[in-house]
């Protein structure tokens, strides 16, 4: 093997090299594709999320289920607002590490084709800004849940 990160029959064939930068970038448009999919993870957690939380909050003062003698009672209203933010976090904890473990398979995938000058060793698969703000959104959804625990009187 040369001491360049193409193998021996890339350095006789340009062609070989050609098919490595594509390789490259198939690979690159592979971790853009988990990203876009944890993107719409993160948002169907966030809208359950959201929409727990508000019905939650909107209903913690009568809203207007007392004044038009609405079916929904005020219990009903906060147990679907904690069932909708419990599915929010349901959604997202497992989308966070499906997410995490394929990057991981990328990541090795990569590795090994490094190793075989297949690819070119500045494309790396880089971190995910999309996984740190699906964490983020994850922990702003148990803050969502501990606050509305606390307002119905369990943590406080």
């Amino acid at each position: 093997m040369s001491t360049d990160w193409r193998s021996d029959a890339a350095s006789a064939d340009p062609r070989v090299e050609l098919a490595a930068v594509r390789t490259g970038l198939a690979l690159e448009r592979t971790r853009m594709s988990a990203d876009r999919t944890l993107m719409a993870v993160m948002r169907t957690g966030l809208g359950l999320i959201g929409i727990g939380f508000a019905m939650f909050e909107y209903f913690k003062v009568g809203g207007p289920a007392l004044d038009t003698g609405a079916v929904v009672s005020i219990p009903a209203a906060h147990n679907i607002g904690f069932a909708l933010v419990g599915l929010g976090l349901g959604v997202l904890g497992p989308g966070i590490v499906s997410h995490r473990i394929f990057l991981r398979r990328l990541r090795r995938q990569r590795g090994d084709l490094a190793a075989r000058g297949l690819v070119p060793p500045e494309m790396d698969v880089p971190g995910s800004v999309a996984s740190t703000l699906a964490v983020l959104l994850f922990v702003l959804g148990v803050a969502a849940i501990a606050r509305m625990l606390y307002r119905a009187g369990f943590l406080g």
